[in-house]
């Protein structure tokens, strides 16, 4: 209950305000018709009433107009909220979107870290595979070369048990 209380409390303002011209150029008339009548007995009514009227009606006048100045500060001062309040959420955007840039670069920056830390390891995986093959190639070689010794040992005993020369004549 207390809530639309306050409610109507603060509507009434707002009311008052949209006519408040009206309400002035009532009360001007009848102040006037009052103030006419009490200074001037020897007017008639009809050009009381009709001069209460006139002035009434400059009173509603001068209200509208005050009442469009204040709307215009009103519009004005509403606008350039608006454009500050706008200036204000734009800001914030940026500013997110530059932060949202930020992640994403350090992002790209990890994962080409990560891409050249794997580049890295296949790289010497490269050269462990290369040197393994060199070293398989001295191997065979070392083996090609120990397999000939022996052959030729084996040839060189099997000549000296047939009896030839170291140069293939027979020693007879």
């Amino acid at each position: 209950m207390a809530t639309k209380e306050n409610g109507r409390k603060a509507e009434l303002p707002g009311a008052l305000r949209e006519y408040f011209s009206a309400i002035a150029s009532i009360i001007s008339f009848w102040a006037i018709v009052f103030l006419w009548n009490a200074v001037f007995r020897e007017l008639e009514a009809v050009p009381r009433l009709g001069f209460g009227a006139a002035l009434s009606w400059v009173v509603f006048l001068h209200a509208e107009v005050m009442g469009m100045i204040l709307m215009s500060i009103m519009r004005w001062r509403m606008q350039e909220e608006a454009r500050s309040e706008a200036l204000a959420e734009m800001m914030k955007q940026m500013r997110a979107e530059a932060r949202e840039a930020r992640a994403e670069a350090r992002e790209a920056q990890a994962e080409a870290r990560a891409d050249a830390r794997e580049a890295q390891a296949e790289a010497r995986d490269a050269l462990l595979e290369a040197r393994e093959a060199q070293i398989e190639a001295r191997e065979a070689r070392l083996e090609a070369r120990e397999s000939r010794e022996i052959i030729r040992d084996l040839e060189r005993q099997l000549r000296e048990a047939r009896g030839e020369s170291a140069n293939g004549a027979n020693g007879e």
